[in-house]
């Protein structure tokens, strides 16, 4: 998304960052065989308060051994956001322009404190549908805050991104389906239902909801239930849209045992494809690695992958 006016040191080396509020997940991976890249460190990195931010992370860049590598940070949910517009026919720069006045009644900040990018969505195969982008709109202030928090941990910022870039990348690199496949980014408070195929997003959703993990049962399900329709209203509304047929299933990103049985256990009604657990097992790791540790950062791997070839 944004990339940085900072060159990026010479490494084979990436830091990926994830930031939340209450802490951020860190993955270096080794790109030196693209075809082939090795997670060769992570760290949960807690905040003990906003003040504490700038420290606990110097500290997690040294235990990581990670000091002067360039890093693709995503920025925290509530810093951007995603809207999707009918895309006039112009090229990038005068686009971007013509998005800014387009989504300045969409955005709850002041579309002059907005630092926008924009990304095409593929063609549709439906007679008359209209040409699509996503437009990212990001706080310039939370942009301009990540971009001087990492470089006071000594890192060489290569690009600030977002979850839904990442989860494109795992897609790519890791997942290799041979067709559009739905992804749910599973998590409390934030969780991103996106369809993808290879380097093309088709859709991507945030879903705003709370997950009661150790209460009633009964709560658990039917927020669940909540969910599952909201992945089936995505599903339906891509074929609607771009009439390629089903996507082939239910890729589940979650790093709770529970949420993900809660939510296997209602797909099985609610939903019109199967579901799977997404799985790291593809990518080779140093054998300390230990993926776990990350929870919900685990696009940070993700993140990580920005810049890789792309095979067909």
């Amino acid at each position: 998304m944004f990339r940085w006016l900072k060159k990026s040191a010479l490494s084979s080396r990436i830091l990926g960052l994830d930031m939340y509020e209450e802490g951020c997940a860190l993955a270096v991976v080794d790109q030196a065989n693209t075809g082939r890249p090795v997670i060769t460190g992570v760290r949960w990195c807690p905040f003990d308060g906003a003040a504490d931010k700038a420290s606990a992370l110097r500290r997690a860049v040294r235990e990581l051994k990670a000091r002067g590598l360039p890093v693709v940070a995503m920025l925290p949910a509530s810093a951007y956001s995603l809207v999707q517009l009918e895309a006039p026919e112009l090229e990038t720069e005068e686009l971007r322009e013509a998005m800014r006045w387009r989504v300045k009644d969409l955005i709850d900040f002041p579309v002059e404190d907005a630092i926008l990018d924009v990304f095409e969505l593929p063609a549709s195969r439906r007679p008359g549908a209209p040409s699509l982008v996503y437009t990212v709109v990001a706080k310039a202030h939370e942009v301009e805050d990540l971009g001087s928090l990492l470089l006071d941990a000594g890192l060489e910022v290569d690009a600030i991104d977002i979850a839904e870039m990442a989860i494109r990348n795992l897609a790519l690199h890791l997942d290799k389906p041979g067709r559009p496949r739905a992804y749910l980014q599973l998590q409390p408070g934030h969780t991103i239902i996106e369809i993808a195929d290879g380097p093309q997003v088709y859709l991507s959703r945030r879903v705003m909801q709370d997950y009661d993990v150790n209460t009633d049962i009964d709560l658990l399900q039917a927020q669940m239930e909540n969910l599952a329709l909201e992945v089936q209203r995505s599903l339906d509304y891509f074929e609607s849209q771009y009439a390629l047929g089903p996507a082939d299933q239910l890729s589940v990103i979650v790093s709770d045992d529970v949420m993900f049985e809660a939510f296997c256990k209602v797909s099985r009604t609610f939903l019109t494809v199967q579901t799977e657990r997404f799985s790291f097992a593809g990518m080779p790791s140093l054998d300390e690695v230990d993926l776990t540790v990350l929870g919900h950062g685990v696009t940070a791997v993700g993140a990580a992958m920005r810049g890789l070839p792309w095979a067909a």
